[in-house]
């Protein structure tokens, strides 16, 4: 009875917190759109009719942008609910999904879009959304568990929900996204809606670019480690040595103090203490693919050691546009430690490294403690949901909210989705989950 009470207040903390978050987002959104309706009076009065126009155009595209991201949140919170086995994390991305569901609706509620069938269709979809997972959460407060057919139903809302992301983040980046300016003379206003009618007829599905693995946006309110600060040219020098001549242009402080070097082709950024964070060239790549992906791996590697950085390779990318990205890291007792995260991309025409960005291992390194706990491989992959085919197992050491867990790494599929979940060695609870997203950029893990 105490833990089904303390249950229940944990609920009603959330319940509330959601109110209170979503209060807060519409106030917010209803400031803008007051804001906005001011702003177009006094616009009225403005003899400049383009300027008019692109000011409203970026209002809309904004809305739009929002509406898109607001998807995609909500489709990453769907997709893990599906094999989510734990109620505290099932709490958290339920919220959230009622959460997302409303900014989308909201963001939408901006746009000047004419009547349509398929519109109405996508409200009443992320409404239903909305009820849905508020039931459920009512359900978790109870102490009850997720069904079998909520599992399910949780599917089916996944599967709309990529679908309408795909359909929203293409229509944004096409020339047809604009409402007002579209290059074709005014009255766009209809252009979406005749995209949405047309959304059944759509097959959404083309090759993107795997580029970022799990934990790659891991770093949070961290700063640049810096025992000592070196001059501007003592790292000249480093950069010379490493890259041929750099010229010195600017010091900048963004979680940490960083001097920016020229090169001939391209650029470098050292922390204050010489090490480099950021490293880039201005070349495209093209011509025939020569450079395989254990080739990238290895040219990643190397190139790491050569900057001080004793890491391997844990995710590499599929390939477009002739790159290839691979994310190295320290692996300790083979337990990735997903902290000290380098991403490196590769040319595989030419099989030169053409881009690095290192700070979240320059944020984080250390002496790792990678102990793992009394649960078995074998225990801990009978926590996860039975309906994920696991398809390859590894350690790996991450964070969350700021605490480190020696985890089960458990790769898996469900149909053709894939999903990452992280099992926590010495409790044998679910610590973390992620789904693999497709975008416009690529897949990104979430």
């Amino acid at each position: 009875m105490v833990r089904q009470n303390k249950v229940i207040k944990n609920f009603w903390m959330i319940f509330f917190g959601v109110l209170a978050a979503l209060a807060i987002a519409t106030a917010v959104i209803i400031g803008v759109v007051l804001s906005s309706k001011i702003s177009n009076m006094r616009m009225s009065q403005i003899t400049d009719e383009n300027y008019y126009k692109l000011s409203q155009e970026n209002e809309y595209k904004r809305s739009l942008y929002l509406a898109c991201d607001s998807m995609k949140n909500l489709d990453a919170n769907l997709g893990k609910l599906t094999i989510s086995n734990d109620v505290a994390h099932q709490t958290q991305m339920l919220t959230y999904v009622i959460i997302h569901a409303n900014a989308v609706n909201q963001n939408l509620s901006h746009l000047p879009i004419e009547d349509s069938n398929n519109l109405m269709a996508v409200q009443t979809f992320v409404n239903q959304t909305q009820d849905y997972a508020t039931y459920l959460l009512g359900k978790l407060s109870k102490g009850e568990k997720l069904t079998a057919d909520e599992r399910i139903a949780l599917d089916n809302l996944d599967n709309v929900a990529t679908r309408l992301y795909d359909f929203l983040q293409e229509y944004a980046e096409s020339d047809s996204g604009l409402f007002i300016t579209n290059g074709n003379g005014m009255n766009n206003v209809g252009a979406l809606s005749e995209s949405l009618n047309k959304v059944e007829q759509n097959a959404f599905s083309y090759e993107k670019l795997i580029y970022d693995g799990p934990f790659s946006e891991s770093v949070q309110e961290k700063v640049l480690k810096c025992d000592h600060k070196i001059s501007h040219d003592m790292g000249a020098k480093i950069v010379s040595e490493l890259f041929g001549e750099g010229k010195f242009v600017d010091e900048i402080n963004s979680k940490g103090v960083m001097y920016v070097y020229e090169l001939e082709n391209g650029r470098v950024m050292l922390t204050a203490g010489g090490k480099v964070v950021q490293y880039e060239t201005y070349s495209e790549a093209q011509g025939e693919t020569k450079v395989d992906a254990d080739g990238c791996i290895k040219t990643a590697e190397e190139f790491c050691q050569k900057l001080g950085y004793n890491v391997k390779g844990v995710w590499v990318s599929k390939t477009q546009d002739f790159l290839t990205y691979v994310n190295c890291t320290t692996v300790v007792d083979d337990v990735i430690v997903y902290p000290d995260l380098i991403k490196v991309a590769i040319d595989n025409t030419t099989g030169e490294v053409v881009g690095l960005e290192a700070k979240a291992y320059l944020m984080n390194h250390r002496d790792w403690d990678v102990s793992f706990g009394e649960v078995s491989q074998d225990d801990a992959q009978q926590t996860i949901n039975g309906a994920l085919k696991v398809t390859n197992v590894a350690k790996a050491l991450i964070e969350k909210n700021n605490e480190y867990y020696a985890c089960y790494e458990f790769q898996c599929m469900m149909g053709d989705r894939q999903y990452y979940v992280y099992v926590d060695s010495k409790t044998g609870q679910e610590v973390e989950l992620f789904k693999v997203i497709e975008n416009t950029e690529g897949y990104t893990v979430m």
